[in-house]
């Protein structure tokens, strides 16, 4: 039976296997890129739930008749989300969202079976067939959406590249 110290340790050592993918090639890269945009864009989606139900001011709307409280919490709510640290956590999510869907897509293909190859013997020295030039093609095509969507975010939020 592992003490709670051993199991603490334990916990932080996997935890730092899988997500300081340093030594490792681009599959640990792109699967820990899956799971980082995954948890990020769950959050997101849940404080975006809680933001959008705070956005005309609640469960007060509903039992308060006055409209202009219903008006008051909207533009307060407003003039929150105008700051431009908003923008910006709106085109890293943006980023996020692209890479996790068009990396999924290529993890879906791969699963089943399009984009794997023919089955051959392991040789020594050699590159894995797990991650052919294929799915590195389709991953850096993701990287580059992702960066696109970000660019684009930032641009349609923020006026960045306008002249």
């Amino acid at each position: 039976m592992l003490s709670q110290r051993e199991g603490r340790t334990k916990v932080l050592q996997s935890l730092r296997v899988m997500l300081v993918p340093g030594r490792y090639g681009l599959e640990r890269w792109s699967f820990v890129l899956q799971r980082i945009s995954g948890v990020a864009v769950s959050l997101y989606f849940i404080a975006h739930i809680l933001e959008t139900g705070n956005f005309v001011g609640g469960i007060t709307v509903w039992t308060v008749p006055e409209y202009s409280f219903a008006e008051a919490a909207h533009q307060k709510s407003v003039e929150l989300l105008k700051n431009p640290v908003f923008d910006v956590g709106l085109a890293v999510i943006g980023f996020l969202v692209a890479l996790h869907t068009f990396n999924g897509l290529r993890l879906i293909l791969t699963h089943f079976g399009f984009l794997v190859g023919k089955p051959g013997r392991p040789e020594p020295f050699e590159q894995p067939a797990s991650l052919n030039a294929r799915q590195r093609a389709l991953f850096w095509l993701s990287i580059s959406l992702a960066v696109f969507a970000l660019l684009y975010t930032l641009d349609a939020l923020m006026g960045v590249f306008r002249v």
